[in-house]
C-alpha cells in the first residue's frame, strides 16, 4: 500500500484524507457532496473524477448506485490523526480580539499535525492579499499566532483595516518594523508598531483546487 500511496497526487491524498477522517468521526462513508463540502470544492464532477482515479489505483472501492458505498481498501491508516483548526472569514479592526467568533468562523478543517508548529493557536484564512509573488488568491494560508520572527518571515498584518502579507524585517528603530512586499500598493516599508498589527506568521499554504 505504501508504494500505491506514493503514486497519489496531492489532490488525491486530500480526498483520501477527507474520506478517512469522515469515516472515523461519523462511522459511515461520506457522499460526494460531503467530500466536496469538507474540501471547499463546489463542483461534484471534480470530486467524482478524483474518486474514479482513487478507485483505479485500488485504494478505495465503491458499489454502483449506492450513495455511501466508499470503502478504504487498506485497513491500516495512511495518515497520522489530523488536528482541526478554524477557518476564518477575515481579519478586521472589529474582530481582531475575537477572530474565532462564531460570526467569523467558516468551519474547522482537518490538517496534518506535522505541518503545524503548535495547532493550539493557528487558523486558516483564504489569501487576502496578492502582494507577494509566491502566494496568490488561490491559496489557503495557515497562520500561527504563537511565533518567533526572523528576517524574511512572511506575516499577516492588519494595517488601516487592510489585511496584508509582508516579509518582516527588524528595524533599527525599536518603535518601527520593516514590512516589504514584491508589489506594494501602499508605497511604504517602514511602519510604526502602533499603526500596523502583526496578526500572525504564515507557516504553510495550500492551493485550492
Amino acid at each position: 500500500m505504501d508504494a500505491v500511496f506514493n503514486t497519489l497526487t496531492s489532490k488525491q491524498k486530500k480526498v483520501y484524507t477527507a474520506i478517512e477522517t469522515f469515516i472515523k468521526s461519523k462511522g459511515i462513508p461520506p457522499t460526494v457532496r460531503e467530500i466536496g463540502e469538507m474540501l471547499g470544492e463546489k463542483t461534484p464532477g471534480a470530486v467524482q473524477g478524483i474518486l474514479n482515479r482513487l478507485e483505479q489505483k485500488g485504494v478505495i472501492k465503491r458499489e454502483i448506485g449506492m450513495a455511501r458505498s466508499i470503502q478504504l481498501v487498506s485497513t491500516n491508516s495512511l495518515y497520522i490523526e489530523p488536528v482541526y483548526i478554524p477557518e476564518i472569514k477575515k481579519v478586521t479592526k472589529r474582530n481582531i480580539q475575537d477572530l474565532y467568533s462564531i460570526y467569523n468562523l467558516n468551519k474547522y478543517q482537518p490538517m496534518p499535525p506535522m505541518a503545524l508548529n503548535s495547532h493550539d493557536d493557528c487558523f486558516l484564512i483564504k489569501c487576502p492579499d496578492n502582494s507577494l509573488n509566491k502566494i496568490s488568491y488561490d491559496d489557503m494560508l495557515v497562520i500561527s499566532r504563537k511565533y518567533e520572527l526572523d528576517d524574511g518571515d512572511i506575516v499577516l498584518v492588519l494595517y488601516d483595516n487592510h489585511s496584508l502579507l509582508r516579509y518582516y524585517y527588524e528595524n533599527e528603530d525599536p518603535e518601527k518594523m520593516t514590512l516589504k512586499a514584491d508589489d506594494d500598493l501602499f508605497g511604504k516599508e517602514e511602519f510604526l508598531k502602533s499603526e500596523a498589527i502583526i496578526v500572525g506568521k504564515v507557516i504553510c499554504k495550500y492551493t485550492i483546487f
